[in-house]
C-alpha cells in the first residue's frame, strides 16, 4: 500500500493499526503540500456497506470545528473503503499516558475543547459513540483535536470480533443494557476519559470484558481526588457527574458541560488559582452566517460584506458588554449580601423539607453562607449537607430500583446477589449467584445473568474486592429495647411487642439480636 494512490491521496507511511483496518499518512494528489491521514478499512467486507460510504459519512464531512479533526474524502480502493480526515500533528492522550498522569490543570483546558467539540457535532446530530484517550490528539501548542467522530456508527466491529477491554472502559452502561446511545451517552465515555487522564488510570478495570460491563453497570468507581491529593473538590465532582450511571443525572447538553465549567473556573480563579483557558477556536461558518445584520453576520440571500469591522468595535456589541460591566461594577455595592443568620434562616426550611426540589434550592443559601461566613454555622452547615446528601442517595436508590423489573428467575436470583453485596454479605452474595449459574447456566435465553453472576462471583473472590466488614454497632438496638422496657413499664404492652418483633424482622436471623431481644422479654 505504501507508495500507492489511495483516491486523491498518495500513500507515505503507515502510522496506527486498530481492528476495523490501518491509517497511513499521506500527501494530496493535486496539492502535494497537504498533509492527510487515510485509514482503509480492510476488516469491512460487507458490499453493502461500502456502497452506502458517500451517504454515510456525509454528515460528518459537514462538521467544521476547530477542535474536531475534518473529514476530507472517502471512497473506495480495490474494493476496500477508505476515509481521508485532517492529518493532526500532536500526540494522542493514550501515549501521554504512558508517561504517567496528566497535571489537573491541562485536563481542565482538555474538558473545555472537548465539550466543545462535542456541542458543535451534538447540534448536528452527530454522536461520537467511541471516545478514548487515543482519540484525543494534542497540537504542540495545546490545542485538542478529537479524533474519529461518527466512525463507529458507519463501521460498527464485525460480529466475530470481541472487544477489547481497553476500548470498552469507556463505553457508557446504555451499551451493556442494550439501550439507545444518546447524547448524554458522549458526555459519560468524555467523562471516563477525564477520570483516566486525571489520575493515570480508568475508572474500572478487569479481567474480561464482561466482568467490565458490569462495573460499569453496578460498580461505582473510585473517587478521584482520593487518588490525586491536589484535585480540586469542583473537578472531583465534575467527574463524578458524567459518570453518573443513570443518564437523567448527567448534564443533558454539551452546552451545559460549558456552563459547569465556566463556573468552576469562576471558583478556582476565586480561590487563586492562575488557570489557562483555551481561547483559540475558530467560530463556526454556519453560526456566523446566522448572526443578524447588526453583529455582521451573513444572512441567507445576502452578500458578504467588502470589510467586516471587528466584532467588538461594533456599537451594537460594545453598548450593551458597558452596560453590564458597569452593572457589574455597581450593584454588589447598591445591592447588600444577606448576613449569615438570613441565609441560614431561609435555608433551613427547605432542609427539613420532604420535597427534593427543596433540597437543591438549599445550596443557593448553604453555598454562599459557607463561602462569605466560613466561621458561622460551620457545623449546622456540614450537618445539613450531609443530610441532604443522605436523602438524595435515598431518593436516587429507591428511583433506580423502581426500575428494576426482574421478568425471570434468572434476573431476580442474579439481583438478589447484587443488594447481598451491596450490603457487604458475601456468602449471601455468592450463593445467590452459584445458584443462578447451576439453575440456569444451560439456559439459553438466561446467558445474560448467568454470565454476570459468574463476573460477580469472580469478583468477590478476589482479596482486594471484598467489601470489609466493620462489627455491628449494637448501641441503638439496646437504646431500642430500652424504650420497649419503658413501654413495658407504662402498660402499653403492644407498643412494645411492636419494638421488639421490628428489631427481630431486620435482623434477618441474627442470633445476637434474637438474644438480646429474648432476655429484654425475660426482663
Amino acid at each position: 500500500m505504501l507508495g500507492a494512490r489511495v483516491g486523491n491521496w498518495f500513500v507515505e507511511e503507515e502510522i496506527g493499526r486498530g481492528p476495523l483496518g490501518v491509517v497511513y499518512r499521506a500527501r494530496g494528489f493535486d496539492e502535494s503540500e497537504r498533509a492527510a491521514a487515510v485509514k482503509v478499512f480492510t476488516e469491512v467486507r460487507d458490499p453493502a456497506a461500502v456502497q452506502r460510504l458517500s451517504a454515510e459519512l456525509l454528515p460528518l464531512q459537514r462538521l467544521d470545528h476547530a477542535n474536531i479533526a475534518k473529514t476530507l474524502d472517502c471512497g473506495t480502493h480495490g474494493g476496500l473503503a477508505f476515509v481521508a480526515t485532517e492529518f493532526v500533528d500532536g500526540t494522542d492522550c493514550a501515549k501521554r499516558l504512558e508517561a504517567g498522569r496528566l497535571p489537573w490543570r491541562e485536563v481542565l483546558s482538555i474538558a473545555v475543547q472537548a465539550a466543545r467539540a462535542l456541542k458543535h457535532a451534538h447540534n448536528r446530530n452527530v454522536l461520537h459513540r467511541d471516545l478514548k484517550p487515543a482519540h484525543f490528539v494534542l497540537a504542540s501548542d495545546g490545542t485538542l483535536k478529537v479524533l474519529a467522530f461518527g466512525l463507529a456508527k458507519v463501521f460498527p466491529p464485525p460480529p466475530n470480533h470481541a472487544p477489547a477491554i481497553g476500548s470498552s472502559a469507556y463505553l457508557p452502561p446504555e451499551t451493556a443494557s442494550g439501550k439507545p446511545l444518546t447524547r448524554r451517552s458522549d458526555l459519560y465515555s468524555l467523562g471516563g476519559v477525564l477520570y483516566t487522564l486525571v489520575t493515570g488510570r480508568p475508572p474500572f478495570s478487569a479481567g474480561s470484558v464482561v466482568e467490565l460491563m458490569h462495573k460499569q453497570c453496578y460498580t461505582l468507581p473510585e473517587r478521584p481526588a482520593l487518588l490525586v491529593n491536589d484535585l480540586p473538590p469542583e473537578i472531583d465532582e465534575f467527574i463524578c457527574t458524567l459518570l453518573d450511571k443513570n443518564p437523567a443525572r448527567r448534564p443533558g447538553t454539551a452546552g451545559t458541560l460549558l456552563e459547569e465549567l465556566e463556573r468552576i473556573r469562576g471558583k478556582l480563579e476565586r480561590k487563586g488559582e492562575k488557570l489557562t483557558w483555551p481561547t483559540k477556536i475558530t467560530p463556526d461558518t454556519a453560526e456566523m452566517a446566522a448572526l443578524p445584520a447588526a453583529l455582521g453576520g451573513v444572512g441567507e440571500g445576502s452578500e458578504a460584506p467588502q470589510e467586516s469591522r471587528p466584532l467588538f468595535k461594533r456599537p451594537a456589541v460594545v453598548i450593551p458588554l458597558f452596560l453590564l460591566a458597569v452593572a457589574a461594577l455597581v450593584l454588589p455595592f447598591a445591592w447588600p449580601s444577606p448576613s449569615a443568620d438570613e441565609l441560614f434562616t431561609a435555608a433551613r426550611p427547605l432542609i427539613e423539607s420532604e420535597n427534593p426540589d427543596d433540597w437543591d434550592a438549599a445550596e443557593k443559601y448553604l453555598d454562599p453562607l459557607a463561602r462569605k461566613y466560613p466561621d458561622r454555622y460551620k457545623d449546622e452547615v456540614t450537618d445539613a449537607r450531609r443530610k441532604l446528601k443522605d436523602r438524595r442517595d435515598l431518593c436516587h436508590a429507591i428511583s433506580d430500583g423502581t426500575r428494576v423489573d426482574p421478568r425471570t428467575d434468572a434476573a431476580r436470583g442474579y439481583l438478589r446477589g447484587l443488594r447481598y453485596a451491596q450490603a457487604g454479605e458475601v456468602a449471601q452474595a455468592r450463593a445467590a449467584w452459584d445458584g443462578v449459574v447451576t439453575a440456569f447456566g444451560s439456559v439459553k435465553s438466561e446467558e445474560r445473568w448467568v454470565a454476570l453472576s459468574r463476573a460477580g462471583v469472580t469478583f468477590l473472590t478476589q482479596p482486594n474486592n471484598r467489601p470489609a466488614r466493620q462489627p455491628l454497632d449494637r448501641d441503638p438496638v439496646r437504646a431500642a429495647l430500652d424504650r420497649a422496657k419503658e413501654l413495658d413499664a407504662q402498660g402499653r404492652d403492644a407498643d412494645a411487642r411492636a419494638i421488639r418483633d421490628a428489631l427481630i424482622a431486620l435482623a434477618e436471623g441474627d442470633p445476637v439480636v434474637r438474644q438480646m431481644v429474648d432476655d429484654s422479654r425475660k426482663k
